[in-house]
């Protein structure tokens, strides 16, 4: 389990949410509008519920150990689905490796068409 620090406090989440939150944050452009998430939190009394919190560039998140055993992870504590916000996203992909992404992308538009076309399967 991990416990993230935000300006308004700590939650206690598992492993895999706290990687996905500090992922998706890592993307965020930072003219980026808010956008709210809904993640699975570990409550005091050991149950977990549902917290909405606000994401965008300004926001800091501290990640730490928090323990051990948090039973089934993935049951308990499933992976939020995160909006993608208008201009929220943004990939920076070295040109050689975009180059080389839209050649295979080409080559496999191009035989898709030829396949359509009644040409032969390869």
């Amino acid at each position: 389990m991990k416990s993230i620090t935000l300006a308004s406090g700590t939650l206690v989440t598992g492993d895999a949410v706290a990687a996905s939150l500090l992922d998706y944050m890592a993307r965020v452009s930072p003219t980026a509008k808010s956008v709210s998430v809904d993640i699975p939190v570990l409550e005091a009394d050991g149950s977990v519920s549902t917290h909405t919190i606000v994401l965008n560039a300004a926001v800091t998140l501290d990640v730490a150990k928090a323990g051990d055993d948090a039973g089934d992870e993935a049951e308990r504590f499933p992976l939020p689905s995160f909006p993608i916000a208008d201009d929220a996203m943004i990939a920076v992909i070295p040109t050689q490796y975009a180059n080389d992404d839209a050649d295979d992308y080409n080559r496999a538009s191009a035989e898709i068409d030829r396949v359509l076309d009644g040409g032969e399967d390869s």
